[in-house]
């Protein structure tokens, strides 16, 4: 993000906000952008308060969260906006939940934009993905075990 200075992000999955909070500060470095992030409470031991609590108060200016679902709340963030520079999947890692995420976003995503997705290679949605629509991806390998930990589809149509 700091690289690109995107104008939109979208991510869906918060939890505590470390990664929010990167993106949020390459925004803040930028002078630019807006993160526009989509959780939920999900389990008895999770409240409100806890999504986001690793983000500095003075990075969440240019933070917008959205309490609910992806598959509720994601498509009406994209046509709130004009087009999205980065979307970013961290939310419920089932092949269903990320299949929808990838269909619903990728036509909201601008030409030279970027899908990013945590956790690729517990199911096939990925690959299926990029395969149908003839992406090429780059993996990121973690380096430590070489488990890959991310996929990252570049827009060019």
């Amino acid at each position: 993000c700091r690289i690109l200075k995107p104008k939109n992000v979208i991510e869906t999955g918060v939890a505590y906000g470390i990664s929010s909070a990167y993106i949020l500060q390459a925004l803040h470095e930028n002078d630019k952008g807006t993160l526009y992030s989509i959780d939920n409470v999900f389990k008895p031991w999770e409240s409100r308060e806890m999504i986001g609590n690793a983000i500095p108060k003075n990075l969440q200016n240019r933070w917008k969260l959205i309490i609910g679902t992806s598959s509720e709340k994601l498509e009406k963030i994209f046509q709130s906006i004009e087009k999205a520079d980065v979307f970013l999947h961290d939310s419920l890692h089932t092949y269903k939940n990320m299949l929808l995420e990838f269909q619903t976003s990728w036509p909201f995503i601008k030409n030279s934009g970027f899908l990013l997705s945590d956790d690729i290679i517990g199911n096939n949605a990925f690959l299926e993905f990029y395969s149908a629509n003839k992406g090429h991806p780059m993996l990121l390998e973690n380096t430590e075990n070489g488990k890959i930990v991310m996929g990252i589809i570049r827009k060019n149509q």
